[in-house]
């Protein structure tokens, strides 16, 4: 049963659940849906999905964390997929109605179901848990994504720490918590995970890039799967739109990780831009929402893109406006078309070209350009 809440998506023997946003109602949309040749289901959509999540029989996985929960939830599906049925967050659907039309997408057959948790302020990710009740919880990182909505790093870590809470009678099998040691308030995440009686598993990694693979080998090695099953499902993997995609044009190859942009994604995507041979263009839009510390961390971008060996950054966003890099190729543009002109000029054959930013940048609308100009 293919259950949606958009009923622009509705197709003949589809459900429909109406439910009700700040800006619509989707009971508007009920004789749309009718006509289509979808059914209509009339039910509080969150306490469905509650209901529902206590019938499956299958292990629930949850994801979160600042950065890297979409990549993590895509390469772990990718290598379970390989022994067993999965069942997984579609793209970036994870919020407080992604998150239940996940569970409702799975059924009988499933045997494990990844569920990506994102969260701008508290209280999301305890909303999301009461949903998902997950069995097995994977936190990627604490950075500064949304920190403009929390006070201090402790609290927005605090925030993604609602997702420890007591079990439920029908859970009758230990839980597990696999915590990235590296990261920020590590400390602060294995002891909600002990007090509320997870088993906390550990993993590290030398970068960003090593972090979200060793998580994912952590957890397929505690599923049963040997390395050489997960190699191959590494090399496999399919990502998620607008996250590390890589777009082969005729004269340059672009990645596409506009989806958002916070300072520990970027680091991951430098990371992944690191591994590719040819000239190394960063194309970046502001990180937003990172408040008092806005600053800071986009003047540190120059220190990561020395790390990372970029050799140029085109950036675009009044973040960057009044930020001057002095060791590395850097021109600021005011306007996407003067940067798009830049661009026709510049690129040249066998470039690798990174297009990162904030949604409220749309980047994606540079990375349209370079496909069209270049294929």
């Amino acid at each position: 049963m293919k259950i949606s809440i958009d009923s622009r998506t509705i197709q003949p023997g589809d459900t429909f659940i109406p439910v009700k946003g700040p800006n619509f109602d989707g009971r508007d949309f009920i004789d749309d849906v009718i006509k289509k040749g979808g059914k209509i289901l009339d039910v509080d959509l969150f306490e469905y999905a509650k209901k529902y999540r206590q019938k499956l029989k299958c292990k629930v996985i949850a994801i979160t964390g600042s950065a890297g929960k979409t990549t993590v939830k895509d390469m772990l599906a990718t290598i379970l997929s390989q022994q067993f049925n999965v069942t997984k967050t579609h793209e970036n659907q994870n919020n407080e109605f992604g998150v239940p039309l996940t569970l409702l997408s799975a059924n009988a057959n499933t045997d494990f179901l990844i569920v990506e948790m994102g969260m701008r302020k508290k209280g999301d990710i305890s909303f999301l848990t009461k949903i998902a009740q997950p069995d097995i919880v994977i936190i990627t990182n604490i950075g500064l994504s949304h920190i403009e909505f929390f006070k201090t790093q402790r609290q927005l870590c605090l925030g993604k720490a609602e997702i420890f809470r007591n079990a439920h009678q029908w859970q009758m099998q230990k839980r597990h918590a696999f915590i990235n040691f590296n990261t920020n308030y590590c400390d602060l995440l294995v002891s909600k995970a002990k007090k509320y009686d997870y088993i906390v598993l550990p993993f590290k990694g030398e970068d960003k890039l090593s972090e979200n693979l060793n998580a994912c080998y952590t957890v397929a090695q505690h599923l049963g799967l040997n390395d050489q099953l997960i190699n191959k499902g590494i090399k496999h993997v399919e990502t998620s739109s607008k996250r590390l995609k890589v777009i082969r044009t005729s004269k340059v190859r672009v990645i596409d990780d506009t989806y958002n942009s916070n300072p520990a994604g970027l680091e991951y995507a430098f990371s992944y831009l690191k591994k590719f041979k040819g000239r190394k263009m960063a194309i970046l839009g502001s990180m937003l929402e990172l408040g008092k510390h806005s600053k800071k961390e986009h003047q540190n971008v120059e220190q990561q893109a020395l790390n990372h060996n970029i050799d140029l950054c085109l950036t675009y966003g009044d973040e960057f406006k009044f930020i001057k890099f002095k060791k590395v190729n850097f021109i600021h543009f005011e306007s996407k078309a003067k940067l798009h002109e830049y661009l026709k000029v510049e690129c040249k054959f066998g470039d690798v070209i990174l297009v990162k930013g904030s949604r409220g940048l749309k980047m994606e609308e540079t990375v349209e350009f370079l496909q069209s100009n270049f294929d």
